[in-house]
């Protein structure tokens, strides 16, 4: 009997101890995340309750990035444009930090504006990257997907509020 209990009682602490990591813990993400979503009370727009690491066809989003995806081109009248202006070091960090993501699950103690977020699949619904911070940690980048495409978004932080500031169309159906 006690041969039966050793392999079941891993098998618990396995289950527990997998699904506990499955959960976003990254405090930088969910300050970006909070910012983000500040202002969307009552959208229409939600956002799934897990963050991606892929496309919806299973293309790793490391993969998307390059040079021609990374051309922030939609940027707010506000900012300076040549500062969405991507050098080669930085593509390869975020290409190597977009490779080691992988899919978690938003702790909801942490969410401020839960009512942005949701867990169905809608066509309203936009699938997100975990936020990647680069430049010091004064720019992030993530990867949002819709229905209808995909795009890189590019943020700044200014007085400690991380505000979108320029869009990469990635895909567009």
């Amino acid at each position: 009997m006690n041969k039966i209990n050793i392999p079941f009682i891993f098998l618990i602490l396995c289950l527990l101890y997998g699904c506990k990591t499955q959960q976003l813990g990254n405090e930088d993400s969910y300050e970006i995340i909070n910012s983000l979503t500040k202002s969307n009370i009552d959208r229409k727009t939600k956002i799934y309750y897990k963050t991606t690491s892929s496309k919806y066809d299973g293309t790793q989003i490391s993969q998307l990035i390059n040079e021609n995806n990374l051309q922030f081109t939609l940027c707010s009248e506000s900012f300076d444009r040549n500062q969405a202006n991507l050098t080669n070091e930085d593509v390869i960090l975020l290409k190597e930090k977009f490779k080691n993501l992988t899919p978690r699950i938003l702790d909801n103690s942490k969410i401020q504006n839960f009512s942005a977020f949701t867990k169905n699949k809608k066509n309203n619904t936009v699938h997100i990257s975990e936020p990647v911070k680069f430049r010091n940690e004064k720019f992030a980048i993530y990867y949002a997907e819709g229905r209808y495409g995909g795009e890189f978004t590019l943020l700044v932080k200014e007085n400690s509020e991380w505000k979108k500031v320029c869009s990469s169309m990635v895909w567009v159906e």
